[in-house]
């Protein structure tokens, strides 16, 4: 037989075992279980299995211009408007105007104004997305999951 030890209502320990002992420490805090695992919840006399753990959604490879702009402005880190002008018109939010204006190299600043206001997909591998988060003081985590959100807006 196994029998698990309960503290705090959760297994914290298992033991194999024939019977355990009338002098057997903390013997009120067995249960004879042979399914239970440590980490399950004991409550009102039975036991429960944790949820399964949730697994990351990989990062999308890109996602739309809607999606950037709309995702950016529901963070507050533009206006509904510039998003909005942003995506029908092609200007460039205040934000990302005052950080591609950063960009040393002419050339460079050029093409990332190019990227910003022109593109129709944005994809999460381009330097500039990682220049973007840096500048904004995101990590990657923090701009996986900016594309993580983008990806579900509808």
């Amino acid at each position: 037989m196994i029998f698990c030890k309960i503290e705090n209502a959760v297994v914290v320990d298992r033991i194999i075992a024939d019977d355990l002992p009338s002098d057997w420490p903390d013997l009120s805090s067995w249960v004879q279980e042979d399914e239970a695992q440590i980490g399950w919840g004991y409550t009102g006399g039975a036991f429960i299995p944790p949820p399964a753990p949730v697994l990351p959604v990989d990062v999308p490879a890109e996602i739309s211009r809607r999606q950037f702009f709309q995702v950016l402005a529901n963070r507050q880190l533009i206006s509904k408007g510039e998003a909005l002008t942003a995506v029908t018109a092609g200007t460039l939010p205040a934000a990302l105007d005052a950080l591609v204006s950063q960009i040393l190299d002419e050339d460079i600043e050029w093409e990332a104004r190019m990227l910003f206001a022109g593109a129709q997909t944005f994809n999460r591998s381009n330097g500039f997305v990682d220049f973007f988060g840096a500048m904004q003081g995101m990590s990657t985590v923090d701009l996986d999951q900016l594309w993580r959100d983008a990806s579900v807006l509808d």
